[in-house]
């Protein structure tokens, strides 16, 4: 069995992708981490809960920018893992998932404090980047190597209006892909650990798809003008590219709506 490490599970994409990691054909035990676990509004089902949710524990994490507190709460959990024969091939890391993110509004320029601006790059680029550096050395470590997937947004490629922190945070988190898949290039040398393996790291763009940090009127302006993404296509795919062998990587995707502008002139 192999195991995965995923934030964002309190949002739509994120439990969409814990979903598809657990029927996708591959033994995944997933542990989410974040804030807070889903709400009822995601996990039920015709108004009912599920009878099992898609992942196997779940880590609060009341601020995921401490370092520290990240960290001691992850090796404090794969030390429980040790407790028991048949979990014992569970203290190991073959896949982060980076998909916890937020955009605090569309607001103008003019509006925007330097607070707000602050937060966006913390949660979407500052995280992102305390979880992989942790995730290459217990990779580097317990299984030779892994898979990191960032999920990132046509936004790190194409701004809208009124969208200065979040698409400033995903063109870094490209960045970030693209400096920590050399990273993972020469495990080795940037873990300081023993051994040959490698590290993929790739960033997948998500085009429209619905969310709960989305307003409802703002929704209904992209399903008439642009479309919508299904969220478990997209999460399909993310587990088409987890369960791909490290030695293939798909280093930047988008999966986006046919009909949504990006390219062209029209």
């Amino acid at each position: 069995m192999k195991v995965c490490l995923l934030t964002g599970v309190s949002g739509t994409i994120g439990y969409a992708i814990a979903r598809a990691l657990k029927s996708s054909g591959e033994a995944w035990y997933i542990i989410a981490l974040g804030r807070r676990p889903p709400p009822p509004s995601i996990t039920e089902v015709d108004g009912k809960p599920p009878e099992r949710l898609p992942y196997d524990s779940f880590l609060k994490i009341s601020d995921m920018t401490d370092e520290a507190a990240v960290s001691s709460a992850l090796d404090g959990h794969f030390e429980s893992l040790k407790g028991s024969d048949d979990t014992m091939q569970l203290d190991r890391l073959d896949l982060l998932i980076n998909c916890a993110g937020c955009s605090l509004g569309n607001d103008p320029i003019a509006d925007v404090s330097a607070e707000a601006f602050r937060t966006v790059m913390e949660v979407n680029v500052l995280v992102p980047f305390i979880l992989s550096r942790y995730a290459m050395v217990k990779m580097a470590a317990s299984c030779g190597g892994g898979r990191i997937i960032n999920i990132g947004s046509i936004a790190g490629e194409s701004p809208r209006l009124h969208s200065v922190p979040y698409t400033t945070s995903k063109f870094a988190l490209g960045g970030l892909t693209r400096a920590l898949s050399v990273e993972g290039q020469h495990l080795a040398r940037t873990t300081k650990t023993d051994g040959d393996g490698i590290v993929a790291v790739c960033q997948i763009n998500p085009g429209n798809v619905r969310s709960s940090i989305m307003s409802a009127e703002e929704a209904a302006r992209r399903e008439r003008e642009e479309g919508f993404v299904e969220v478990m296509d997209l999460a399909n795919y993310v587990a088409t590219v987890a369960n791909l062998p490290n030695e293939a990587n798909v280093l930047e995707s988008t999966v986006m709506p046919t009909r949504q502008p990006l390219v062209g002139r029209g």
